[in-house]
């Protein structure tokens, strides 16, 4: 057994007593995070105790799981965990923000969807958690990339990630629109790898110097031209991945790198719906080289900066934009409170029906050339309760999230339904990944799914699809680059 693959195994194969001391040192940020949470709501501006209650029990319910990893009463990799944090933003605090659409709700209905939350939450947690209790015995192998081949194929992804955005800004690539979504789906999936195990190996100390130095440029590289799209949300996809990486590895919370990424990102926020109706709306699409990126980022920040000091007058104004806060963007339980309130009556369930079109979307487009959209699913969920026709959807997609798909088919059996079969399948995944070194096929089809944690407005249609491309990458690697490695009767425990 060589020295680079002991010292890539998991910090979850350390022993219990270890991994729940480290976890521990977590628990004092958790209720940092938590107090401020219900503090934050419990003196929100409504004035409705209904809604403030709602938002408790979502809140206490989504960050429960946090809490038992956290306590070291749950081990292997946080997926669960941290698809459930997820609805803290997406469900619970809009019901006390004064969310636009949230507020046409009555609090009798925020209560009822605020409980259908946390149910669905507290099922899926129960189901999760009888897979972490214990970690599993060790298998005798693992199929694994060599560590420091890993490293060196993760590093040129990155490279090669960067590259495909300054071709993709820049116009140079003249491809089929099918093909040029496959390789697209192929940068995105890999990106999400790479980023994962090298930030995790930053975390640990495992990764060398040089590497460490050569991977933060190209980190920030690929966050500062994949925005260049004046889509915000890759590049703090990418942040989110990495600092959950960091913190697994590291057991600490990077707090200056999330604030300084926080407020970055944040004043692009502000600049980018100017931006987007000066550029995207034209004849020709608008192409940005490299040499402009300078000028591209100070007209952005520009634009921001405007908009943060006429924001007082703006917002005051009869005629302006609506407030367009994190929460407000973020929030999906107002799909919920429209299922419950139109569902069974006057609108009557799905019955599967946006499920029924999965089988589909799993077959290549080279092979179905009339292959039916990835949001197909979404479509049918806004036209059945009258929020599109079938001409709008060409233009506009709107966010459901998984939970509010399940209640539209089959209201609170489907909810239910729902966390049984998520948690399941976090937990089991979970498990399999458990002890395994980063670079094994178990661990790395983790990260793919930790990832997919984050993506809050999927359909099920969108998630299983994404996730099965992703998947069929990462098989590639699997056959073509990984080997069968023996397992070390003593693995290098490190914190």
């Amino acid at each position: 057994m060589n020295e680079s693959y002991s010292s890539n195994y998991h910090s979850l194969a350390l022993l219990p007593a270890v991994e729940k001391y480290q976890r521990r040192q977590l628990l004092k940020v958790f209720w940092l995070i938590a107090i401020g949470l219900l503090i934050f709501e419990l003196q929100a501006e409504t004035d409705s105790i209904l809604s403030k209650l709602a938002a408790i029990i979502i809140t206490v319910a989504a960050l429960w799981p946090s809490y038992l990893w956290c306590s070291g009463r749950a081990f292997g990799m946080p997926l669960f965990p941290l698809f459930a944090l997820t609805y803290t933003w997406t469900h619970g605090l809009p019901l006390v923000a004064n969310h636009p659409l949230v507020i046409t709700y009555s609090p009798e209905s925020h209560l009822f969807a605020g409980i259908t939350t946390a149910g669905f939450l507290i099922i899926g947690t129960s189901f999760w958690l009888k897979s972490v209790k214990s970690p599993p015995p060790l298998p005798k192998h693992y199929r694994a990339l060599n560590g420091k081949k890993g490293n060196l194929f993760f590093l040129l992804i990155m490279a090669l990630a960067v590259l495909f955005n300054l071709s993709k800004n820049g116009g140079w690539l003249l491809l089929d629109g099918g093909i040029f979504a496959v390789i697209r789906g192929t940068v995105l999936g890999l990106t999400v790898l790479a980023s994962f195990v090298l930030t995790y190996q930053l975390g640990n100390r495992t990764l060398p110097n040089n590497q460490s130095r050569l991977y933060m440029i190209l980190l920030i590289a690929y966050m500062v031209t994949d925005a260049v799209g004046l889509l915000v949300v890759g590049a703090a996809s990418t942040f989110m991945v990495s600092t959950s990486a960091f913190i697994i590895g590291r057991k600490k919370v990077p707090i200056v790198a999330i604030l300084i990424v926080t407020i970055c990102l944040s004043v692009l926020h502000q600049g980018k719906d100017e931006m987007r109706h000066k550029y995207w709306f034209k004849d020709e699409p608008t192409l940005v080289q490299p040499w402009q990126y300078a000028d591209w980022y100070n007209e952005w920040i520009a634009y921001s900066l405007e908009k943060m000091r006429a924001k007082d007058d703006v917002y005051k104004s009869s005629d302006s934009e609506e407030k367009s806060s994190f929460i407000e963007r973020s929030s999906v339980i107002q799909m919920l409170l429209l299922t419950q309130k139109k569902s069974p009556e006057p609108i009557p369930y799905l019955y599967g029906e946006s499920y029924a079109v999965i089988p589909q979307l799993l077959i290549p487009r080279f092979l179905n050339a009339n292959k039916i959209r990835s949001h197909e699913g979404t479509y049918i969920l806004s036209i059945h309760y009258g929020l599109q026709k079938r001409e709008d959807t060409l233009g506009t997609t709107i966010g459901w999230g998984l939970l509010a798909e399940s209640y539209a088919n089959f209201g609170l059996l489907g909810s239910a339904g729902l966390g049984a079969i998520l948690g399941n399948f976090y937990g089991r995944v979970t498990r399999w990944s458990m002890n395994a070194p980063i670079l094994s096929a178990q661990s790395l089809f983790s990260v793919l799914l930790l990832a997919f944690s984050f993506q809050t407005e999927f359909s099920a249609g969108v998630y299983v699809s994404a996730l099965f491309q992703s998947g069929m990458v990462l098989a590639g690697i699997v056959v073509v680059l990984m080997q069968n490695q023996k397992i070390p009767k003593f693995p290098a425990y490190h914190s």
